[in-house]
């Protein structure tokens, strides 16, 4: 990963609406070019890791918007990424559905606990499955309580899920490692998905395999200007009743 310097007009990566914004209120164009340009500036990702990075969280539902997600395949393929890491970083981010679970699972067994309502049986295919997702696969990592819910309440899904999960992870040709950590960190820190604790998870595992503290604060600081996409739909609004 280097440092890579890029001149000004960064601002027209991330909003499609910027000239009209410039005629309209340069001073807050200015200091945005200046929020949004600051990674492109003093960052430490290569270029192509940059752009894969703004085109996941660009990729997230609710969020997606086809124009905004072309530019950003564009800028990707432009800086150098391939079209094998474009479609690796898609299968990535399909995985923020998957948070629909996560989130609403530890809810559902607190209530079946407070309406007394019991887990199913454990059985060998529970333990096969567990000692599988610990010891075999791209990413062996230990059971945790969400993906043990999952787990106990339905085998079938949660073997379905981990495949769904990990298949991205095998192809050690297309992107790598490290690469796909910072992808899934920004994909779990976007607004307004801000899951902790996948964010937490992935995290942990990208320093334990040698990512810099400040190459996820540039993921982290590359994530947070989708809250533009404000500017690309009120200024076409506004244009139109001036």
């Amino acid at each position: 990963m280097s440092t890579v310097v890029q001149q000004s007009g960064h601002l027209s990566r991330h909003v499609r609406t910027a000239e009209v914004l410039e005629t309209l209120d340069p001073a807050f164009a200015a200091v945005t070019e200046a929020l949004v340009g600051h990674p492109y500036r003093s960052g430490v990702l290569a270029p192509a890791v940059r752009a894969l990075v703004v085109l996941a969280v660009e990729s997230v539902i609710p969020e997606a918007d086809e124009p905004r997600i072309e530019a950003a395949v564009d800028a990707a393929l432009a800086d150098g990424a391939t079209a094998a890491e474009v479609l690796c970083t898609f299968e990535i981010a399909c995985s923020i559905g998957l948070h629909t679970v996560s989130v609403g699972l530890p809810v559902l067994l607190e209530e079946m606990k407070r309406a007394g309502l019991a887990l199913p049986e454990e059985t060998p295919r529970h333990r096969e499955l567990q000692q599988r997702l610990e010891t075999t696969g791209p990413r062996p990592r230990a059971l945790n309580p969400i993906y043990a819910g999952i787990l106990r309440m339905d085998p079938g899904y949660f073997e379905a899920r981990v495949r769904f999960i990990d298949l991205p992870w095998e192809r050690e040709g297309v992107l790598d490692p490290q690469v796909k950590h910072l992808l899934s960190i920004a994909i779990d820190a976007v607004s307004p998905q801000h899951y902790v604790d996948g964010l937490r998870k992935h995290l942990r595992e990208a320093l334990a395999i040698g990512v810099t503290p400040e190459a996820v604060l540039e993921v982290l600081q590359l994530a947070s200007v989708t809250g533009l996409r404000t500017l690309d739909v009120g200024l076409e609004v506004l244009a139109r009743k001036s």
